[in-house]
C-alpha cells in the first residue's frame, strides 16, 4: 500500500492547496460586497462554501471519468451510494432494516396530511407489488434513501414491477422501466394510518 498512500498524501495536499484558493478567491472577490461580511467570522460562510464547491468538484470529476469508461447512469449511481454506505459504517453508522412511523409532511401533496405512514427503512429484500417511496424528482448528487426520507425529501408512492441483481448490486424497477438501486429507496411503504385511527385497528 505504499504508492497508493504516497497517492493519497499527493491528492490530499493538493486539496488542501485548492481550498485554501477557493477560500482566497470568495475573499477578495467576492466576500467583500457581500452584506453579510462583518458577520461572517462567526457564520464560517466561506469556509462552509468553499468546502462544499471542492466536494461537488471531487464528486462530479469521478462522475466524469466513470462516465468515460462507459458505466451506466444507474451503475454509477449504485457505485456512490455503496461508497457513501461504507463511509457510514466506518464512522459507526448502522444501515438495519427497521419499521418506523412518520407523519406525512406538507411536501407531499399526493398524501393526506392527517395521516402517518408505517415504513420499512433500509430493506434488504423487495417484493414484486410492494409500494415504494422514492424521490418525487432526480437529485443532483446521489443521496442514500433512508437519508433523504430523514431530510425531508418530496417522494411519491410506486409499485414495484421487478426486483433484481446484477453487477454485485440489487436493483427495483418501477413503471416505464424506471431502474432505482435499492439503496436509494427511501422505503417500503406497509401501511397508511389514519392519526384519529385507534390504535390496533
Amino acid at each position: 500500500m505504499g504508492k497508493l498512500q504516497e497517492q493519497l498524501d499527493k491528492f490530499q495536499d493538493n486539496v488542501g492547496a485548492a481550498y485554501q484558493e477557493i477560500m482566497d478567491t470568495l475573499e477578495y472577490k467576492y466576500c467583500w460586497k457581500c452584506p453579510m461580511r462583518s458577520t461572517s467570522t462567526n457564520s464560517h460562510c466561506r469556509e462552509i462554501h468553499s468546502m462544499k464547491v471542492l466536494q461537488e468538484a471531487l464528486d462530479q470529476g469521478i462522475r466524469e471519468k466513470l462516465g468515460e469508461t462507459g458505466v451506466s447512469s444507474v451503475l454509477l449511481e449504485s457505485l456512490i451510494l455503496r461508497t457513501t454506505q461504507k463511509r457510514f459504517k466506518k464512522q459507526g453508522g448502522s444501515a438495519r432494516e427497521k419499521t418506523i412511523i412518520m407523519d406525512v409532511s406538507p411536501q407531499n401533496l399526493d398524501l393526506d396530511p392527517k395521516t402517518q405512514l408505517m415504513v420499512k427503512i433500509n430493506p434488504r429484500k423487495i417484493r414484486e407489488g410492494e409500494r415504494i417511496m422514492i424521490p418525487c424528482e432526480s437529485i443532483e448528487s446521489s443521496v442514500l434513501g433512508v437519508c433523504a426520507l430523514m431530510m425531508g425529501f418530496p417522494f411519491r408512492v410506486t409499485v414495484v414491477e421487478r426486483f433484481f441483481h446484477k453487477n454485485n448490486f440489487w436493483y427495483v424497477e418501477v413503471e416505464n422501466e424506471k431502474i432505482f438501486p435499492l439503496e436509494s429507496i427511501l422505503g417500503v411503504l406497509i401501511k397508511v394510518i389514519r392519526k384519529d385511527q385507534p390504535e390496533g385497528s
